[in-house]
């Protein structure tokens, strides 16, 4: 919790100090990275990619609502 505390105090921060443009473009790249190393090591460990990943997901998650 005290990461999350400090991120949203630095954007607060950050947003005061550089208007809400710059700091959304900053948030943007700063979650974009983690999401490209996420895909890129599900394309290149699951054997049916990112689509197949994201399919058999999707059924997990609709079959455990049943």
């Amino acid at each position: 919790m005290r990461k999350l505390t400090d991120f949203l105090i630095t954007v607060h921060i950050m947003k005061g100090l550089c208007g809400r443009g710059p700091t959304a473009f900053g948030m943007l790249i700063a979650f974009s990275v983690p999401v490209g190393v996420l895909l890129v090591l599900i394309s290149g460990l699951y054997p049916g990619g990112v689509g197949e990943f994201a399919l058999r997901a999707f059924r997990t998650v609709v079959a455990g609502f049943h």
